[in-house]
């Protein structure tokens, strides 16, 4: 296991989001873990299997900026991850930003994703 899973965690996290831009779920499948969970920013909480039908069904990629500020702090065989993203609303002007925490595992000789949770930022 690496020292320092900051440069594998970053590389991860692009990866996911590139996959939210385009169409299919790319390699999410080895991302995350069998058990993982994720609850979003109006608390809808899915599995894994749901949020990869939702990543599948998305009838038009989203256009995300980020992720950006990105922290990772290892524990063992846990390591935390924070850091924040912007979604722009098509054809909304608007834009919906977001910080998120990640718990991810070290399992089967690579780093897994087991929990993912994001709040929207207000004002």
């Amino acid at each position: 296991m690496p020292d320092d899973p900051t440069p594998v965690l970053i590389t991860h996290y692009h990866d996911w989001f590139a996959t939210l831009t385009q169409e299919g779920t790319g390699h999410l499948q080895t991302l995350l873990a069998d058990e993982w969970l994720y609850t979003n920013y109006a608390g809808l909480v899915r599995g894994k299997t749901e949020y990869l039908d939702w990543v599948a069904g998305l009838s038009d990629p989203l256009t995300i900026v980020g992720p950006y500020d990105l922290l990772a702090k290892r524990y063992d065989n846990i390591a935390l991850v924070l850091g924040g993203y912007r979604v722009l609303r098509e054809p909304d002007p608007s834009v919906l930003e977001l910080r998120f925490t990640g718990v991810w595992i070290w399992r089967d000789g690579r780093w897994q994703c087991l929990l993912h949770h994001n709040s929207e930022i207000i004002g």
